[in-house]
């Protein structure tokens, strides 16, 4: 009786432990440091924060994240009376630790990635402006305090990035046009309701610095950074292999996933030969590959096309029985926004798991560029 209820007191021992160690690494670091993500995951004493990328809080960050990983290091469980699911929450926690680590210390993208900087202004502001958690004077409350943290923010840009790869450089320019319009006109659209007119000059003035801001970044990576931009973008296969292991839990090794990948390709693509003989006997697969090619809604019907495919299915699965669907709300179907659309085809954009007022859920299509050639 004495051994089990020791057992069971070093069960309850590690386990509040380890609570309180992973609520403070949530709470001290891993939002601390991500604010915007914070108010997507439904954690609104957030929403008046912004990312920080000078080497300062960097360097700050790193540390917290070291300290951190001693302390859940140090708490070890006992394999005998330790549950599986906080055992397991305490390996996602030690990977989500040396992730970051790895991405600050190793990868670097806040030396290296020009997009970082001006795409993290969009979000800042989009994760306010898609889902109406508060009233939009509240709202705009937290956005304006968000803006004003932005020319700091494009100001550490100009500090930070060294010799990125030219094609990092490409993507900011390319993305930057659409990111200074979203300021432009979508950002005051969305708060054409807010009441307070104090609020609304205060607005009005840290947009136009934002904008202002955005177009000289824009200027300067074209005029400066881009002439730069002779980094490589390869991270080696060692730092690859750690991110699969931190962000995936994979730890197979590279050449063994590549011939998994190789294996799982041939025998689509002899699925695929064999399907198009029986379809197209006259036709070789590649023809038949070309046709599908051709079959696509027009670019002004894109997303139409997507809503009736959502219709399509649900139906499909209801007249078949297949799942019970619990409820008649869809995802509300939407365009890319700006800072997304050179890198994401399509996407789903979900409530964070601790939004409590906010329940609408996204599917953001990026449209064809229309500069682009047929």
């Amino acid at each position: 009786m004495s051994w089990a209820m020791n057992a069971y007191a070093a069960k309850e021992d590690w386990k509040q432990q380890f609570a309180k160690v992973s609520d403070e690494y949530l709470d001290q670091v891993f939002l601390r440091y991500q604010p915007t993500q914070g108010t997507l995951a439904g954690y609104h004493q957030y929403d008046s924060q912004l990312e920080d990328y000078s080497r300062k809080s960097i360097d700050a960050e790193i540390a917290a994240l070291k300290s951190f990983e001693k302390r859940i290091e140090a708490i070890r469980p006992d394999d005998a009376v330790a549950d599986f699911v906080p055992r397991s929450d305490r390996e996602i926690v030690l990977a989500n630790i040396r992730s970051q680590l790895l991405t600050l210390e190793t990868i670097r993208p806040w030396e290296k990635n020009a997009d970082n900087y001006s795409s993290t202004c969009a979000n800042g502001v989009f994760t306010l402006m898609e889902r109406k958690f508060a009233s939009p004077d509240e709202r705009l409350r937290s956005l304006v305090a968000r803006e004003r943290q932005m020319p700091a923010l494009l100001a550490a840009a100009r500090v930070n990035l060294k010799n990125p790869p030219r094609v990092y450089t490409e993507i900011a320019i390319e993305q930057l046009p659409g990111i200074v319009s979203f300021f432009e006109h979508d950002v005051p659209a969305a708060f054409a309701d807010t009441q307070d007119a104090a609020l609304k000059a205060q607005f009005a003035q840290t947009n136009a610095t934002v904008i202002a801001g955005l177009k000289s970044y824009l200027d300067w990576l074209k005029t400066d950074l881009l002439a730069k931009s002779n980094g490589d973008f390869r991270i080696g296969a060692e730092t690859f292999s750690k991110k699969l292991q931190y962000d995936e839990m994979v730890d197979l090794p590279l050449d063994k996933l590549l011939e998994i990948g190789w294996a799982d390709l041939r025998k689509n693509q002899a699925h695929f030969n064999e399907i198009a003989k029986e379809l197209e006997p006259n036709k070789t697969p590649s023809a038949v590959l070309d046709e599908l090619g051709e079959n696509h809604p027009a670019p002004d019907h894109l997303l139409d096309a997507f809503r009736a495919t959502f219709d399509g299915l649900v139906n499909f699965i209801r007249t078949h029985h297949i799942v019970t669907i619990p409820s008649d709300v869809r995802p509300i179907v939407e365009e890319t926004p700006p800072f997304m659309r050179a890198t994401t085809f399509a996407s789903m954009d979900t409530p964070g798991p601790f939004e409590a007022h906010a329940t609408e859920a996204y599917f953001n299509v990026t449209l064809p560029d229309p500069s682009m050639k047929p």
